[in-house]
């Protein structure tokens, strides 16, 4: 896998990535800057934002450990997006140029490298199919099971989120107002699908939620072939939607 063999360049050669400590609420990079980097969370939670013309805030992605995350900064161009820590947080900052050098000297590393950002596109289009064949509701459960996944700790009862998610950091990720988001969790409370935890955590009942994801499309692969566990991908980021379907 693209990030282990990754980690395993960085311990052989510690100055090919700077190790760097983010505090809570400090920004790794903004919107608009120019940063010709990618990065790599060695500890800690980091998101991904991006605001609308009207200033309407949208969570992008949820980083944790392991992950890799900014890596369209090696295009150049301004950042589309801001990553800020969600909790006090280590990384490592990845310049360009040196990733590079290191691609073209490491066949491995640069077909893995392409692997993953596969990966990512793959992800891009179960998104967008996401927008286009379901309702908001649906897309919640979808995401919700990203999440459940991907930030997940497994307990007998289910997947506990760790991750402090508002509801309006839903709403954004899904593409509808936080008081829909409300409603639908509330719906899915009632039907057993998740359960509210002391602290405002959610509790993933994660067979019943694939269920009711993969009901509303009939099998017809956006997770994957019907299967029944939607595939995350290594270092996969945690993606957002912006409602089509309501």
């Amino acid at each position: 896998m693209f990030c282990t063999h990754l980690h395993d360049a960085i311990r052989s050669e510690p100055s090919f990535a700077v190790r760097t400590h983010i505090p809570r609420g400090d920004a790794v990079y903004n919107l608009g800057d120019q940063d010709l980097r990618m990065y790599i969370v060695e500890v800690g939670q980091l998101k991904t934002t991006t605001s609308s013309a009207d200033g309407k805030e949208c969570l992008l992605s949820i980083h944790t450990r392991g992950d890799t995350f900014g890596e369209l900064g090696l295009l150049g161009g301004p950042r589309q997006e801001t990553a800020i820590a969600m909790r006090d947080s280590v990384i490592r900052r990845i310049n360009a140029a040196r990733f590079f050098d290191i691609l073209v000297n490491d066949d491995h590393l640069n077909w893995q490298f392409t692997q993953f950002l596969m990966s990512r596109l793959l992800d891009q289009q179960q998104t967008i199919t996401q927008l286009v064949t379901m309702d908001s509701e649906h897309r919640l459960a979808a995401t919700l099971l990203r999440i459940g996944q991907k930030l997940g700790r497994p307990l007998p009862s289910g997947l506990r989120i760790e991750a402090r998610i508002t509801q309006e950091d839903l709403a954004g990720m899904v593409g509808t107002t936080r008081s829909r988001v409300g409603l639908f969790l509330k719906h899915f409370r009632q039907a057993k699908l998740v359960d509210q935890l002391p602290g405002g955590h959610l509790l993933i009942n994660e067979p019943a939620l694939t269920a009711y994801v993969e009901k509303n499309i009939g099998g017809c692969g956006i997770f994957g072939g019907g299967s029944a566990r939607p595939r995350i991908a290594r270092c996969q980021h945690v993606h957002s939607g912006h409602g089509i379907p309501a």
